[in-house]
């Protein structure tokens, strides 16, 4: 046995070894923890060495005062041989992960529980150092007066899930107020504030261990996005005038959810519709107390303050009465805006200046017209056709859309659902399938039907979808009419990444978009492009500019997107972070009308074709074989999705492993859980070594004049540099595949991914994988060792059937992925 397994061998067994005892410095805290911060030093700002080395090192007292010195030891050694220079190769994970079957139960969640918090606590370390350094920036809304008009809409979904416990969230927001605090103020006896939350983090998993309801999504969902903090937020862009809404799909999201009906719509509008009628009673609350002196005075206008009491009382009348949603809420909700307005005017007449607080509740008023989130209902077009058959309309979308006219019998339906999306869209007829659906429950067509675009046929055929629609005269007259002349469509990143690949999925959308903003245009109407993409580089995700920068301007100037899951929480739990994201769309927009983006010469074009072609037939081509959804079945998490309990959608289909049955979320989560990323480079090597020199440097050429294919090959790189291979083998030779399969994807995967990097290099003419974000290799290269034990205990989870185990170690490589599923 060589000297690091036999070292290893020892401290997981109990077995005394001198070589590795870590001390406690008395005040310093355990070494494991201050090293972290040491090794961060390479690229990173001091400011956030610093903060996580004070953090993790906190974190250390905390697991040696909760599980005592030898457990504390063992985890210390675990992290010192993943962090070794052997730790992550195969042979050294196939040996840790058989001195950890050694163990109790207990003691493997304990180290599992160990690693997962700390990786959540760089997390939190790094995301409150990115607020400190905006808000030192001073970063404000931007106005109108220098930037071009436009409304951003963030449409905010529960998939693919947040896997973290929401109880542990409440604990990591007050930490990252903590750490936030830390940096922006001085330095005062802050650590045993620190200590006692990460000891009541320390009794919670990391994990969900219970399956959440539609309701616990909402819940959580508006806990973050109508806190006051970020209603300031929506308050701020409506007066500069660069607006900003946001729309939900729980509650509203049908599409192969068998829990959602009218009931949850009812749910979701009336959890947001408590939180937003509070804020109102409290901003009026501190109107009337400013107004209270004023009824005491003796003055000669006190009949005018009567007058306006008056006003007050029917404001305060209509709050009452809109405190919970039920049949004709729109009149009533009606009611309450004008009653506000009333007040308002009647206030700037009696002093002649207006009331900045009945302004903030006007302001509010304008952007939830419904005093709600409003949702946006989804179902898939087959069942939309079956449900124009079921003439008691017995069906759930058909219940949630006369729910919808009961609500707003006489006001827009849109102030509580701004549209009706058609999943599986494929025809002209889907669309007026939808038409007429809500037209016949909602007396008329007063909501907007969005068709979706996401299988390889409806994307490459979407341009002619909408052009046969448009061309029959009604059609367009009614968008003109009752839609404010805009045309909205969805594209799907997800399932177009998961049936394709991710080239051949961001070139298809591309196109699509391409050849509908042109037919949409030709036709005299407006185009939105609502884009279905999540925070993963497999579903579309990445920084704001590479999601971005390849956009038409028409898709800039009404910016709608999905916020998925975790990623909710990523923005917004910092205003800050927000407001950034906020002001960085507003500044791509402007740029591109300064300077439009260069469309691609035909000769690139058919370059960047014949990779879209290549790759694609190369993806299609592995998936198809057998023994590859044998691979998903036997060597991922993928059996075990259902006891995850991360969402209340079910997260996979009944039945066998089948590449239709595949939902796109788990495809990413197994990927990502295993450390391989596949879907976002397989094809790219091989397509790169079949070239000559001279094709080669026609995709140099390419990657200067294309916005799209630069934001790929971004995207690539960042994913390379994240995948762990060895750590993926570890789950090939772990799995029941029989040693000839293993070998041959063994084999496949080291081929493919030295060949993909080596195009990224060659391409780039770079040595670095992360050229154009150094620093990010450096926070690559500190997680991914401490994700090892989590890759190696889930394993282990794996094959005992421990389930709260296998939840933790999820949960943990999700922290140190940076993303779920």
């Amino acid at each position: 046995m060589p000297g690091d397994f036999l070292h290893l061998h020892r401290i997981i067994t109990r077995q005394k070894s001198s070589q590795y005892t870590t001390s406690l410095d008395e005040g310093k805290g355990p070494k494991l923890f201050q090293r972290i911060g040491a090794s961060m030093k390479k690229a990173l700002a001091k400011e956030l060495t610093s903060l996580v080395n004070w953090a993790v090192t906190e974190l250390g007292h905390v697991i040696k005062a909760e599980l005592g010195a030898q457990q504390f030891q063992r985890i210390e050694n675990i992290r010192r041989f993943v962090k070794s220079k052997s730790g992550g190769q195969l042979a050294s994970l196939l040996k840790l992960k058989s001195d950890m079957e050694i163990l109790s139960p207990p003691q493997r969640f304990e180290i599992a529980h160990s690693f997962a918090l700390m990786l959540e606590l760089i997390n939190a370390c790094e995301s409150a150092y990115r607020t400190h350094r905006l808000l030192e920036e001073k970063t404000a809304p931007l106005s109108e007066e220098t930037h071009a008009y436009g409304r951003i809409i963030h449409v905010l979904t529960a998939h693919p899930t947040e896997s973290r416990n929401s109880d542990i969230i409440f604990y990591f927001r007050k930490i990252h107020q903590l750490l936030l605090q830390r940096l922006t103020a001085e330095r005062h006896d802050q650590t045993p504030e620190l200590h006692a939350l990460l000891r009541m983090a320390w009794q919670l998993p990391m994990s969900k261990q219970r399956k959440p309801s539609v309701m616990d999504e909402a819940e959580y969902i508006y806990s973050l996005v109508l806190q006051d903090d970020i209603i300031e937020i929506y308050l701020q862009q409506r007066h500069a005038r660069i607006p900003f809404y946001i729309r939900t799909w729980v509650g509203g999201d049908k599409d192969g959810h068998p829990g959602v009906n009218e009931k949850t719509m009812l749910g979701s509008l009336g959890m947001s519709r408590t939180r937003l009628h509070n804020w109102v009673k409290k901003q009026f609350a501190a109107y009337l107390a400013d107004l209270a002196p004023l009824s005491r005075s003796g003055l000669q206008q006190k009949n005018d303050i009567r007058k306006l009491q008056r006003h007050a009382v029917a404001v305060k009348r209509n709050l009452t009465r809109t405190r919970r949603i039920s049949s004709g809420d729109a009149t009533r909700v009606h009611a309450l805006s004008k009653s506000v307005h009333d007040l308002a005017m009647e206030q700037q007449r009696i002093f002649g200046a207006e009331s900045p607080t009945l302004n903030r509740i006007r302001y509010l008023l304008k952007i939830f017209p419904g005093l709600v989130v409003p949702l946006e209902i989804r179902e898939d077009s087959s069942l939309v056709h079956e449900a124009l058959t079921d003439s008691r309309s017995r069906m759930n979308i058909s219940r949630m859309l006369k729910t919808l006219a009961n609500l707003s019998p006489e006001h827009s339906p849109r102030n509580y659902v701004r549209g009706f999306i058609l999943s599986q869209c494929e025809s002209a007829r889907d669309i007026e399938a939808g038409i007429r659906l809500s037209s016949r429950l909602l007396k008329g067509p007063r909501l907007p039907v969005v068709p979706l675009f996401e299988s390889s046929h409806s994307l490459k055929n979407g341009t002619d979808i909408i052009s046969a629609f448009l061309s029959v005269k009604k059609n367009k007259a009614l968008i003109k009419k009752h839609w404010s002349s805009q045309l909205e469509v969805m594209l799907g990143y997800s399932d177009s990444a998961k049936e394709n690949g991710s080239f051949p999925s961001r070139f298809l959308i591309q196109s699509a978009m391409l050849g509908l903003e042109s037919v949409i245009e030709k036709h005299g109407l407006v185009p939105i492009f609502f884009h279905g993409s999540g925070g993963s580089i497999e579903r579309g995700g990445g920084s704001i500019q590479e999601q971005t920068e390849w956009w038409p301007l028409s898709a800039l100037k009404n910016v709608k997107m999905t916020v998925q899951g975790e990623m909710i929480y990523r923005s917004y739990n910092s205003p800050a972070i927000l407001q950034r994201q906020l002001n960085l769309l507003t500044q791509n927009r402007d740029a591109r009308k300064q300077a439009p983006a260069t469309r691609t010469s035909a000769v690139n074009r058919k370059a960047l074709q014949r990779l879209s072609d290549s790759v694609q037939q190369s993806y299609q081509q592995i998936l198809q074989q057998p023994d590859f959804l044998e691979l998903i079945e036997k060597a991922t998490p993928y059996s075990f999705m259902k006891d995850l309990r991360m969402g209340s959608r079910p997260s996979k289909r009944q039945g066998p492993v089948q590449l239709k049955s595949l939902r796109a979320i788990p495809w990413v989560l197994c990927w990502t859980q295993t450390r391989a990323l596949f879907p976002t480079w397989w094809g790219l090597g091989s397509h790169w070594k079949s070239l000559t020199a001279s094709e080669k440097s026609r995709y140099r050429k390419a990657l200067k004049e294309s916005a799209m294919f630069r934001s790929y090959i971004k995207a690539v790189g960042f994913t390379l540099e994240k995948i762990e291979m060895d750590v993926f083998f570890m789950y090939l030779r772990s799995s029941r595949l029989s040693k000839d399969t293993v070998a041959k994807y063994e084999k496949s995967f080291r081929k493919e991914y030295a060949e993909a990097s080596k195009c990224i290099r060659e391409l780039t003419r770079e040595k670095s994988l992360l050229w154009y974000r150094p620093w990010l290799e450096t926070s690559i290269g500190l997680r991914s060792p401490l994700i090892h034990p989590l890759n190696v205990l889930q394993l282990v989870a794996l094959e005992t059937k421990d389930i709260k185990l296998l939840r933790e170690t999820v949960t943990g490589v999700a922290s140190g992925m940076l993303t779920t599923g």
